[in-house]
C-alpha cells in the first residue's frame, strides 16, 4: 500500500490534510472497500485491501500535485465520505445498476454530523457551499469520458491493486506524463504530454472498463446487494447501518444468517452462459465507464482516439463489448 500511496505524495506535501485524517468521517471510510465487495470472494485476488479512505487520500494528493489549490485538495479528500459499505453494490440494492448514483449520501449531510471536521474546515476557510457542487473542481471531478483525479485513480488502482495487470513502474510512467491541458470546451482537464504514454493509458482503460462490464464483477455486486436487501427486509440491519457500521460488522451479520455467504467467499470461478441457469445468477445492464484522455501534440490538444489508430480501435472494441447474458457460481444455487 505504501509504495502505491507514496508515488503520489509530492515533496511539498499538503500537511494541512493531516488533521482531517483522524476525524470520525474519514475514519469510517477506512472500512469501506473500494472494490464493492470483491475483496470478500476468491473470484478476485486484490493485491491488498484498498479502502475508500486510501482512494480519497490518493485523489487528494493527486489534486494537490496538479493544482496546489488548497480548497480543491480538501474537496478531493472529502469527495467520497457519503459512500456506504460495499459502495456501488448498494446502488444495485436501489435498482440503480445503470447509473450507480443512488447510494452515495450528500457529503454536506455527512460533514454536518462531524463537529471536529466542521471546525477544521472553518480553520482552513472552507465553507459548506464550497463543497456543495464538486463539479466546480474539474481536476477532481468531471463528466465521463474526461480525465480527472477521481477517475485517474480508478483506472490506476484497478490495474495495479484489483486486477494486477500492470506493474507499479507502468503506473508511475503514466502518472508522470500527465499535465493540465485545456479541453475543447475551454476548461482545464488532465491530459498527456506524449501520445505513446497516452496509448499505454488507453490499454489500462480497456482493462478497467471491460472488467466493470463483465459478469464476474456484476455477479459480486448483485450477490452482495441481494443479501443486503434480504437483511434489511428481515430487519437484521437497516439501510442507515450501511453508512455507520464497518463492512466487517455487516459481514458478521451476513455470515450468521446466510449460508451462501461462506460459499461466496470460497467461490473461485464464474460460469458465463447464454442459457438461463437454475442457480442464482446475474443478468443486468450496468454502468459503462470510460476515459478518453486529451494528449498534446504539436502544441495542440486532441482526444487520443483522434490521433491514434490503435486507441480508436480499442475504444471501438470496448463500445461493442458484451458479456454473456448470464453469469453464475455453480456452488450457489440460491442466496
Amino acid at each position: 500500500m505504501n509504495e502505491y500511496l507514496d508515488m503520489f505524495i509530492d515533496k511539498d506535501k499538503p500537511y494541512f490534510l493531516d488533521k482531517y485524517l483522524a476525524t470520525e468521517t474519514l475514519e469510517r471510510i477506512k472500512y469501506v472497500s473500494q472494490f464493492c465487495g470483491c475483496d470478500y470472494t476468491k473470484l478476485y485476488s486484490p493485491l491488498f485491501f484498498y479502502s475508500r479512505y486510501f482512494h480519497s487520500l490518493v485523489v487528494a494528493h493527486m489534486t494537490w500535485h496538479f493544482t496546489h489549490d488548497k480548497k480543491e485538495t480538501i474537496a478531493s479528500l472529502l469527495h467520497d465520505v457519503g459512500t456506504p459499505c460495499f459502495a456501488h453494490a448498494i446502488d444495485y440494492v436501489m435498482n440503480d445498476a445503470l447509473k450507480q448514483e443512488s447510494s452515495e449520501k450528500d457529503i454536506i449531510e455527512i460533514i454536518k454530523r462531524d463537529n471536529v471536521l466542521l471546525s477544521y474546515l472553518k480553520e482552513d476557510g472552507i465553507t459548506l457551499s464550497d463543497l456543495q457542487n464538486l463539479s466546480c473542481y474539474p481536476i477532481l471531478e468531471n463528466h465521463s469520458p474526461k480525465l480527472c483525479t477521481d477517475r485517474l485513480d480508478g483506472v490506476l488502482h484497478t490495474c495495479y491493486i484489483w486486477l494486477r495487470t500492470h506493474s507499479l513502474n507502468e503506473i508511475r510512467e503514466v502518472y508522470e506524463d500527465i499535465v493540465i491541458l485545456t479541453n475543447e470546451e475551454g476548461y482545464k482537464e488532465l491530459g498527456f504530454k506524449t501520445k505513446k504514454v497516452a496509448e499505454k493509458f488507453v490499454e489500462m482503460v480497456f482493462v478497467y472498463a471491460k472488467e466493470l462490464q463483465g459478469n464476474k464483477d456484476k455477479y459480486v455486486m448483485n450477490f452482495v446487494a441481494e443479501l443486503i436487501k434480504k437483511s434489511i427486509e428481515k430487519k437484521f440491519i437497516s439501510l442507515e447501518d450501511l453508512y455507520k457500521k464497518k463492512e466487517s460488522e455487516i459481514i458478521k451479520i451476513l455470515n450468521a444468517h446466510f449460508a451462501s455467504w461462506k460459499k461466496f467467499g470460497e467461490a473461485k470461478d464464474i460460469v458465463c452462459t447464454d442459457q438461463c441457469p437454475k442457480e442464482f445468477y446475474v443478468s443486468v445492464n450496468a454502468k459503462k465507464r470510460n476515459v478518453i484522455p486529451l494528449v498534446n501534440q504539436n502544441n495542440q490538444n486532441f482526444r487520443i482516439n483522434e490521433i491514434s489508430a490503435s486507441a480508436k480501435e480499442t475504444y471501438k472494441i470496448l463500445e461493442n463489448y458484451k458479456d454473456t447474458l448470464y453469469g453464475y457460481v455453480k456452488e450457489i444455487e440460491k442466496i
